[in-house]
């Protein structure tokens, strides 16, 4: 007996489609990322704590470490490759000495500047010719989302077949 006809598929949210079309601008934004971090011979995150250090200014170390997500000593590394490359400058906190503190150099304010030219030019290409209203509702909605996604927890994805001490249920 042959199966009974399903219903069509329904079209996903426009929630769905919003979150669907974030991730992909995600991965095309890091794609161009990882493109721009070969060509200038660094990691991403060394890309991207530059593109930090060019809006915070100068920042702690730790800080630094914090905002890469990476340990203190990982975060010396990545810093000393910079350094040698001429892009930061580390100096002892005056008021705390066992505080180091980390700013772009002329050079890396150069890079981070052409970098940031760069991108600011391939958006406004991509946006050429949607109308404000749109962009700007559209940048007014993601703000509204960041905002309640920066109050909600964050945490791992639980297994719901686990309970709260890892054991299997």
């Amino acid at each position: 007996m042959p199966a009974p006809p399903s219903d069509p598929p329904r079209p996903p949210s426009a929630a769905v489609q919003l979150e669907e079309a974030l991730g992909r601008t995600v991965r095309l934004w890091l794609r161009e990322a990882r493109e721009e971090a070969r060509t200038l011979r660094m990691s991403v995150p060394q890309l991207f704590l530059l593109g930090g250090l060019s809006r915070l200014g100068e920042i702690p170390a730790t800080r630094w470490a914090e905002m890469a997500g990476v340990s203190p000593s990982t975060a010396t590394s990545l810093l000393d490759g910079l350094e040698a490359e001429g892009y930061i400058a580390r100096a002892h906190d005056t008021r705390d000495r066992r505080h180091v503190l980390v700013s772009l150099t002329t050079k890396g304010r150069s890079l981070t500047d052409r970098l940031h030219e760069s991108r600011r030019t391939r958006w406004n290409e991509a946006c050429r010719g949607l109308p404000a209203a749109e962009l700007g509702a559209a940048a007014a909605t993601l703000e509204r989302i960041l905002a309640r996604q920066s109050e909600r927890p964050t945490g791992p994805v639980r297994d719901p077949s686990t309970d709260r001490s890892g054991a299997s249920r």
